[in-house]
């Protein structure tokens, strides 16, 4: 199986700061989000907020952004319209049936993309937007436990990133490669500085 992260990997940017960016233009008043959704992400990668707490703050902030929209599907579908060309080439010229999106993408996000793509497999963050919570958060060894949960036993023969929080994952497979903008190059444990 090859697996593959979505955003700076496949997708030419973070589909959900896109999608935040689009709700924005949508409801101007979301803005008011912003500096929060910005200061949060940065303390929790930094290991500066729990999980917990990253979830609890996020989960306020989700509950009142959700509530702007009264067709969440339609708006995924326009976000998709206009954002589907920033899928790269080298994915797109040897994407196979059987590949798997592993993402910290929300799953809501994915549904469409995954769709339009033909592309069967996929995990994401999940979100319960009517209760406004954040029910799993796809990200570092969360990757690892949520594959081993759906794909018990499965190998993995490639696995493609951008990053190396996703190192828990990388160490899994058998070939890694790392992607940046469009350059893909083979990614060694023992030669990584």
């Amino acid at each position: 199986m090859t697996i593959y992260d979505f955003d700076k990997t496949i997708y030419d940017g973070d589909s959900t700061v896109d999608f935040f960016l689009f709700c924005m233009k949508k409801r101007p008043r979301l803005v008011r989000f912003l500096p929060l959704a910005i200061r949060l992400s940065l303390m929790y990668k930094l290991c500066i907020i729990s999980y917990k707490d990253f979830l609890r703050a996020g989960e306020r902030t989700l509950r009142v952004a959700a509530a702007q929209f009264d067709d969440l599907n339609a708006l995924i579908c326009e976000f998709w319209d206009k954002h589907e060309h920033k899928i790269k080439d080298f994915y797109l010229a040897q994407k196979r049936e059987d590949d798997l999106i592993l993402s910290g993408s929300c799953e809501i996000l994915l549904d469409e993309i995954c769709r339009r793509l033909g592309i069967r497999h996929y995990i994401g963050s999940r979100l319960d937007l009517r209760q406004g919570r954040i029910e799993f958060l796809c990200y570092h060894e969360n990757k690892v436990k949520a594959f081993s949960e759906r794909y018990p036993g499965a190998e993995i023969e490639a696995f493609y990133t951008d990053s190396m929080l996703d190192l828990p994952m990388m160490r899994e497979a058998d070939i890694v490669y790392l992607v940046k903008k469009n350059r893909v190059r083979l990614w060694s444990e023992h030669t990584a500085v």
